[in-house]
């Protein structure tokens, strides 16, 4: 069997004193231009180096130079195009799993499918409510995207992972077989991780998985002599962020006390590759826990405060923190089971064993991840990060630990909303004017509430199908992410559904009582089953009244509404009807007269409006067109008019 937890963790710790395998003679290089890096590795050939690995997205170059005590790093500094040059070095790592225990509990139903005596309790699927998941995304992990999981190595022919590799790096060894290295502190952790994820289900053996029919790309990142060194997490990170693996989700259950420039490039790069970075906070490798707050102590890559890494801590299986893991009350983001995990050893193809740590957490956090993108492809990974979050189940305890205060929740992530809304144009109200709403909800149906504030001089007549709620200077609104809150200025407060995975227009119909420039923010908040709330827009804009962020336009009024239209329709009396994603209003063959011209595109977009007056919003208007009405009138008579106004009866503002 699996050694215990003690003996694996002197192993670990005599990491340092294995010869080391990677050259003395590795250089990593960064550039400032990826179109800088085939001059660069020509120019540094000449100094006598072999390039080993170049990667455009992370603008890094490894070189080496083969039986070279001192490379020449200062002749490669002086090099055009080079940022900096570091010398590669073992990673500062420190652990991140906790000691093997047998399971207890009572094992749920869910389980292979109704458990094994390899794994008898799984209980970490039910707590995160993984069958529920599993329906609403329609599937355990087929059409989910590549989890990578880099670790010291993985024992490929575990009967729990047959099927589900689709492919793998040793960078240590620099060859194809990422296989299991005895002398890292704990051989089977990269083995134990990918059973976690995406274990098979079918076989009558060992656990199942968070995405069982997920397939996995597993990164090694340790040589022969157990060494972690910069050059192979660099190298394996910047190597999905080129894109071509299909991968999405990185499972990163090692920890290190520093970084270096190439390792935090290489980070960023998975941001820049739509790559979700699930990292593990770390356990306390010290007494008392006194290095427990990554806020104080942080730890890499789970302390980088980008939006597409989120950090996980360990709970317990009644919910409560896990007290040798480590927290942060702004640099983790989350707690996930952690404790008493069941997953795949190493010493043989049917080995299983129980044990703990945030290492342990993590994988069960990717594999969620990587089935909502199956669920809801659209997603960013920012909008993923955010949905994670927003969606765990709070506690008390967990609010002052982590920055989402609770736990994963894997069935309010797959039930939660995610809204965008599309910046809005500049709109000109000439007595009336169409605001076109673009919207989307890349993920599970919601409740959609859209503020409008604005100078009382402005109103809103209609807005399709979503009720207007309007408000005053003073009044008490209630806002999903705001709770009860007393509103600054005049606005209105709309309500209507969000379809799941829909992208959808809305027209506003705006009234102007004043002639003037007026400012108007908007945002757009979303309500579901699984989360309280989303915001869009989150990442840009300017703050509104209520201290989130919003779109900020300006309504142009230059005619004050008289009143001759109807409070509840458009001019024409042909209502406010919300229109599909073609722009074609809904029961109509014909263009919407507001609808944009698509030969145009920007802020400035002409609209075609019919001449008998449309309250469009547009920026430039055919000029007296009630002159030529009046004129049509004196030269066609009443009868051509009449039946010039019939013919566009089917066509709304």
């Amino acid at each position: 069997m699996f050694p215990t937890w003690t003996n694996s963790l002197l192993l670990f710790m005599s990491l340092g004193s294995h010869p080391v395998l990677a050259d003395s003679g590795v250089l990593i290089v960064g550039v400032d231009r990826p179109e800088r890096i085939g001059e660069l590795v020509d120019l540094a050939r000449e100094l006598g180096a072999q390039k080993l690995k170049t990667f455009r997205g992370a603008r890094l170059c490894i070189l080496e130079f083969p039986g070279a005590n001192e490379p020449p790093v200062d002749q490669v500094r002086r090099l055009p195009g080079v940022r900096y040059v570091e010398r590669d070095r073992p990673m500062d790592i420190v652990p991140t799993w906790g000691p093997s225990q047998p399971g207890e509990g009572v094992p749920p139903p869910y389980m292979d499918p109704d458990g094994t005596d390899d794994c008898p309790d799984l209980w970490e699927m039910s707590f995160i409510g993984m069958g529920d998941a599993w329906t609403t995304a329609q599937g355990q992990g087929e059409a989910a995207p590549v989890v990578a999981i880099q670790d010291g190595g993985f024992l490929t022919s575990h009967e729990e992972l047959v099927g589900r590799i689709s492919g793998g790096y040793d960078y240590g060894n620099r060859d194809d077989d990422p296989e299991v290295e005895w002398d890292v502190g704990v051989p089977a952790h990269g083995t134990f991780i990918a059973g976690v994820i995406a274990a098979i289900q079918d076989n009558d053996a060992g656990r199942v998985g968070v995405i069982p029919t997920g397939m996995l790309n597993l990164q090694k990142i340790a040589d022969s002599a157990g060494s972690f060194y910069y050059s192979y997490a660099v190298s394996a990170m910047a190597d999905i962020a080129e894109g071509d693996l299909g991968v999405r989700v990185l499972s990163y259950s090692i920890a290190s006390s520093s970084y270096t420039q190439s390792f935090k490039d290489a980070v960023e790069a998975l941001e820049d590759a739509d790559i979700l970075l699930v990292a593990a906070a770390g356990n306390c490798s010290s007494d008392w826990c006194a290095d427990g707050d990554n806020d104080d102590n942080p730890l890499y890559p789970a302390s980088f405060s980008f939006d597409h890494v989120v950090t996980v801590a360990g709970v317990t299986q009644d919910g409560s923190f896990n007290s040798w893991s480590h927290y942060g009350r702004s640099s983790v983001d989350l707690a996930a089971p952690g404790v008493d995990i069941c997953s795949l050893g190493v010493y043989s193809d049917d080995d299983y064993y129980t044990a703990s740590g945030t290492s342990f957490a993590t994988p069960i956090v990717a594999g969620v991840a990587s089935l909502l993108l199956q669920a809801w492809p659209r997603l960013s990974t920012t909008e993923l990060a955010r949905v994670l979050r927003a969606s765990c189940i709070e506690t008390a305890e967990l609010e002052e630990l982590v920055a989402s205060g609770g736990y994963l929740s894997a069935t309010n992530a797959l039930r939660t909303a995610v809204p965008r809304l599309q910046e809005p144009v500049d709109l000109v109200v000439d007595g009336r004017g169409t605001l076109i709403l673009e919207l989307t909800n890349a993920a599970h149906a919601g409740d959609g509430f859209i503020l409008f504030t604005f100078d009382p001089s402005l109103s809103v007549v209609s807005a399709g199908d979503w009720e207007v709620e309007p408000f005053a200077d003073g009044d008490t609104i209630h806002l999903p992410d705001a709770g009860d809150h007393v509103a600054g200025t005049a606005g209105v407060l709309l309500r209507g559904e969000l379809p799941a995975d829909s992208t959808f227009t809305l027209p506003v119909l705006f009234s102007g009582r004043d002639v003037g420039r007026v400012a108007v923010t908007v945002r757009l908040v979303a309500a579901s089953e699984g989360a309280d709330y989303l915001n869009s827009p989150y990442d840009q804009g300017s703050f509104d009244e209520t201290g989130f962020l919003a779109w900020t336009f300006y309504a142009d009024v230059r005619a004050v509404d008289t009143g001759g239209w109807p409070d509840s329709a458009e001019p024409m009396d042909t209502g406010a009807t919300p229109y599909e994603d073609s722009g074609v209003p809904q029961g109509s063959d014909s263009a919407s007269p507001c609808q944009e011209d698509s030969s145009r595109s920007g802020n400035s977009q002409e609209q075609n409006c019919p001449e008998g007056g449309c309250a469009c919003g547009t920026t430039r208007r055919s000029p007296g067109r009630y002159g030529l009405w009046f004129l049509a009138f004196l030269l066609a008579g009443a009868r051509r008019v009449g039946s010039r106004w019939r013919g566009n009866s089917g066509r709304t503002a």
